[in-house]
Parts: C-alpha cells; sequence; structure tokens
C-alpha cells in the first residue's frame, strides 16, 4: 500500500511544472498591458469616427438650414413681386398706382453667419479666384439687404397708405391708376408725390435684384456646400438639400426684371436729371 502511494504521489509531482518567470510573471503584465493599449486605442478612433461624423453632420444640417431660410425668403419677395408684376409701364406715376399696399408677413434672417465658417476655402486665394458663394461677406450682404427691403415695403406701404387716404379726401373715390401725374400733385404735394415715387422704384429695384441673388444663392449654393461635406459617412443621416426651378415658367417670369422706370416727367420733383436719378437708385447688384 505504501508502494502505491509512494506512486500516486510520484506521478502527482511529476505533473507539477517547473517554474517559469516569464510564463508566470512578465506574459500575465504584457497581456494587460497590450489588452489595455489595444482597448484605448479602438476607443479613441471610435470617438475620433463619432466626433468627425458630428462635426459632418452639423455642417450638412447647416447648409439645409441655410437654403430652406433662403428659399423661404425668396418665397416672400416673390410673393410681393406678385401683386405688380406684368403690370408696370416705365412711367413712374403709374408704376405708384399699380403697386398696392401689400400686406405681407416675413420674418428677417437672423443674421448669424458662424455656422457657415466650414465653406471658407482653407488655401490661400484671390478674391478673383475663390467661388462665388465660399464669401461670408457676399452672404452677409444678401441677408442684410433681404431684411432691409422687408423694412422698405413696410415703410412704403405705410406712406402708399396715408397718400391715398389723402387722395379719397382731396378728390373722391378715385382710382388711383387713373389720376394724372398733375391730379395727384395737387392732392398730396409734390415732396410727398417725389417721396412714394422715389420710395416705390427702390423697392421695385431692390426687390428685383434679392430675388436674383437668392435665386442664383438657391442654385449654386447647394452644390459647393456638398463639396465640403464628406457626405459618403452621413448616408443613414440624410442628404444636402438641393433646388431647380425646372423651366417653371411662371417663377421664371417672377424672377425677370421689371421695366426700367423713365424718370424725365418727374424730374421736376427731385431736382435732377433721369441719369442722375437712376444712378441713384443703383443697388450694386447691376
Amino acid at each position: 500500500m505504501h508502494e502505491e502511494t509512494q506512486l500516486v504521489v510520484s506521478a502527482i509531482e511529476s505533473l507539477k511544472q517547473e517554474p517559469n518567470f516569464f510564463k508566470d510573471y512578465i506574459f500575465p503584465i504584457a497581456s494587460a498591458f497590450f489588452t489595455s493599449i489595444l482597448g484605448a486605442t479602438i476607443a479613441y478612433y471610435t470617438l475620433n469616427r463619432q466626433e468627425y461624423v458630428q462635426i459632418e453632420k452639423e455642417k450638412m444640417n447647416a447648409s439645409n438650414k441655410w437654403t430652406l431660410d433662403i428659399e423661404q425668403a425668396r418665397s416672400n419677395l416673390l410673393a410681393i413681386k406678385g401683386n405688380y408684376n406684368g403690370k408696370l409701364t416705365d412711367l413712374p406715376i403709374q408704376r405708384v398706382g399699380a403697386i398696392p399696399s401689400i400686406l405681407f408677413h416675413a420674418q428677417p434672417i437672423p443674421e448669424k453667419f458662424n455656422d457657415l465658417s466650414f465653406i471658407v476655402p482653407k488655401e490661400s486665394k484671390s478674391k478673383a479666384e475663390l467661388p462665388k458663394w465660399s464669401q461670408i461677406p457676399r452672404i452677409r450682404a444678401m441677408v442684410s439687404n433681404y431684411n432691409y427691403l422687408l423694412k422698405l415695403w413696410e415703410q412704403r406701404n405705410e406712406i402708399n397708405q396715408n397718400i391715398k387716404e389723402m387722395i379719397l379726401v382731396s378728390i373722391g373715390n378715385i382710382a388711383y391708376a387713373n389720376l394724372t401725374l398733375q391730379q395727384v400733385e395737387v392732392a398730396v404735394g409734390k415732396a410727398n408725390l417725389s417721396i412714394l415715387i422715389d420710395l416705390s422704384e427702390r423697392c421695385i429695384t431692390l426687390t428685383d435684384d434679392i430675388i436674383v441673388e437668392l435665386d442664383n444663392f438657391l442654385s449654386e449654393f447647394p452644390a459647393f456646400a456638398k463639396t465640403k461635406i464628406d457626405t459618403k459617412r452621413l448616408k443613414k443621416f440624410g442628404t444636402v438639400i438641393s433646388y431647380s426651378n425646372n423651366g417653371n415658367k411662371a417663377l421664371l417670369e417672377l424672377i425677370n426684371k421689371s421695366p426700367i422706370v423713365d424718370f424725365s416727367t418727374v424730374e421736376y420733383l427731385f431736382g435732377e436729371n433721369d441719369a442722375d436719378i437712376k444712378k441713384r437708385h443703383k443697388t450694386g447688384y447691376e
């Protein structure tokens, strides 16, 4: 029995491995270390990718927000112009009578441009080489002029309504459009008439020019913004909104500019000749 026990003990002892410093100490430590490094690396690249995708999403959202805002602004001006489009001749007094007091409810575009920083080219280029809608000052000017135009139309509506009331008191219920220049002048005075004509022409000209500018933005900006966005990473989140007039005749007709005014019949009201008055009405978009 003793011999059998001794054999069992010997067998067990033979299974016991000799101490191995690398296997017992170095390998567990190294394994834990490299596992930590691998985990940290995976976490780093995962967070990096998530941050990258989030930045691209913000760029796409900014592009779409501006496209929608500008499309709404264009729609507002087209609705305003629709009240007199096709009714204007080149005579200032006729144009004044053809444009009614236009009721509209249009919100100004918020003048916050920090979310457009991604469109600015990183490489140094001359101004002539820069894409048109990569220039934030141009977008700022368009938005500022649009907001100013809304106030201008509100001011014109107020003055137009006051003058109509003066005509009603002075002449009676006669259609505004059927009155002669002299009749209106007698009813409201030279000063009031010149103010209304001047303001009306500013509204007409700036509305035409801003509509063209807004329409150009909608045509070109989305395609340009798309070059600055990694859309391949955003297939699950959405797309960059774009617009096209698609040959819409009614829309294209409203985009066309109004007939050019002839100030020669009212030069005496302004104390200026036709050329000087037109020069004063330039918007910078010519």
